[in-house]
């Protein structure tokens, strides 16, 4: 999953126009449920595992995306 594609999963997973890299995800209204869509999404999507543990101490959009190449 490329950067551009990662960007819109997360905005699609909040329901958003579009977010930016850098963004806090309790600012966008990040929350478990959100956790879970975005563990399937990426399983699904870019056959990769996120580790639940390490999502759960994702703090910014950025982190996120470091969490596809753990």
């Amino acid at each position: 999953m490329n950067h551009d594609e990662f960007l819109k999963l997360v905005a699609e997973i909040l329901e958003i126009e579009e977010v930016a890299e850098n963004a806090d995800l309790e600012d966008l209204g990040w929350d478990s449920l959100s956790n879970l869509n975005f563990i399937a999404e990426v399983d699904e999507r870019a056959n990769i595992a996120v580790d639940a543990d390490k999502l759960s101490e994702a703090r910014t959009v950025t982190d996120l995306f470091s969490l596809l190449n753990a």
